[in-house]
């Protein structure tokens, strides 16, 4: 055997170095969602923030990253990224514990806020980015589906309980205090990194370049690489169309199908169990099917799934059946899919350059969600809800459709070895 801590059936339940990323990879997601619980709740319940301001809260802590992502993409690319990674941990405890000062010191202010919400999200664009990459290095390719299937399971379990915890946080010590046991969380993740013994391979030289190089490369050899095409033309649809749900899921929920919260929370909940089942299946499928029939198959039922929504009746305890499992079967569908369409890129697209492919598939995601939630407002005041709501469902249809004609550039088994990269631009 050529490691020692690769055993079993997955290779992965011993090796060191690969759960000590994992359990870091878990922490610092349960804290990035303790984060976007409990700073809108330090908002309001601290500096009495208005409905815009937390509307720019929101903004404060998405956009920046956005913008930081395709520099930081080239960034990557070039310098080691496992001191990223605990220097991103590190940087957002920090930031964070600002925030019970300022309050102790009775100074915290919504310009504080909106500067810790950048901060924090930048960093957590770059500790995504970091990772995405460094987790090639520390796996073979051969594990990067059992792997990145892990990864997805630790963000269901994240996204189940730290919203929750983060209120239960809130409850007990009041906002701020409790985003200082949030700060704790990405400590703990830095020191989880800091104890990885794998020394990790010097990246691969690349000439310096310009930050509208980086960009050019990045979307280069997207473009130019047709399976990861036709990928991201896909994730373009449902990215835009599934942002619906951020600004319409909720008013549909309570007020048409008349809902209670405690429904509606409940119903959004199984939506994390449908992620770990994703998780759990998504290896599976790809070693019995094969790559090209998991990702179709899984988008089609994703797909299918999204037509519950509109389709349920204003009847609270039918309408719940029906949410759950959209939210189950759904979301569980879902994972499969991501888990998926992530390894084959890390799989097909060029070592010395993912971190800029990454960071084009990140911008064009984070401007696609919030341009979304925007036009399915608008096409809600316009259409009315229901009927924004079968546009989603049409948005993951076509995007199926669309992997359907361009079935011939998927692989029906996974390539082991990256693509060299074609064209460096210049």
């Amino acid at each position: 055997m050529p490691n020692g801590r690769l055993i079993r059936r997955s290779g992965l339940w011993r090796h060191r170095d690969f759960l000590l990323l994992w359990s870091a990879q878990g922490v610092s997601a349960v804290g990035s969602r303790i984060t976007r619980t409990a700073l809108p709740m330090a908002a309001i319940l601290v500096v009495d923030a208005t409905a815009y301001e937390l509307g720019l809260l929101a903004v404060a802590l998405s956009l920046p990253g956005v913008l930081v992502a395709w520099v930081a993409g080239g960034w990557v690319d070039r310098h080691r990224r496992r001191p990223l990674l605990i220097a991103t941990d590190v940087i957002r405890a920090v930031a964070l514990t600002a925030i019970p000062l300022a309050a102790l010191a009775r100074v915290l202010s919504l310009p504080v806020l909106y500067g810790v919400a950048a901060i924090t999200g930048i960093c957590t664009v770059l500790f995504n980015l970091a990772d995405h990459v460094y987790i090639t290095d520390l796996v073979s390719r051969k594990r990067l589906l059992d792997a990145n299937g892990k990864r997805s399971a630790v963000d269901s379990i994240a996204e189940i309980s730290g919203p929750a915890l983060g209120g239960a946080l809130v409850a007990l010590w009041t906002a701020p205090i409790a985003i200082l046991a949030d700060a704790a969380t990405f400590v703990a993740s830095a020191v989880l990194i800091a104890r990885i013994r794998k020394p990790e391979a010097h990246p691969h030289p690349v000439a310096h370049t310009s930050f509208v190089d980086d960009v050019r490369t990045g979307i280069h050899v997207v473009w130019s690489t047709p399976p990861i095409r036709t990928l991201f033309l896909a994730m373009t649809l449902f990215t835009l169309c599934g942002s619906f749900m951020a600004s319409l899921y909720t008013l549909f929920a309570l007020r048409d199908l008349g809902l209670s919260p405690a429904q509606l929370g409940l119903a959004i909940g199984c939506g994390g169990i449908g992620g770990l089942m994703g998780a759990a299946l998504a290896a599976p499928a790809a070693a019995r099917w094969g790559t090209r029939r998991t990702l179709m198959a899984s988008l089609a039922l994703t797909a299918l799934m999204q037509v519950f929504i509109p389709l349920a009746p204003a009847v609270p305890w039918i309408a719940m059946l029906f949410l759950v499992a959209q939210q189950i079967v759904g979301d569980g569908a879902m994972t499969v899919y991501l888990v998926n369409e992530t390894t084959l890129r890390q799989r097909l697209l060029p070592q010395e350059a993912l971190g800029r492919s990454a960071a084009t598939w990140q911008v064009a995601a984070g401007l696609l969600t919030p341009a979304g939630a925007l036009l399915g407002a608008v096409l809600a005041e316009t259409f009315g809800l229901r009927p924004t709501l079968w546009v989603l469902a049409a948005g993951f249809a076509a995007a199926f459709a669309l992997l359907v004609v361009a079935r011939g550039t998927l692989p029906g088994r996974d390539a082991d070895v990256a693509l060299p990269l074609l064209v460096e631009s210049r």
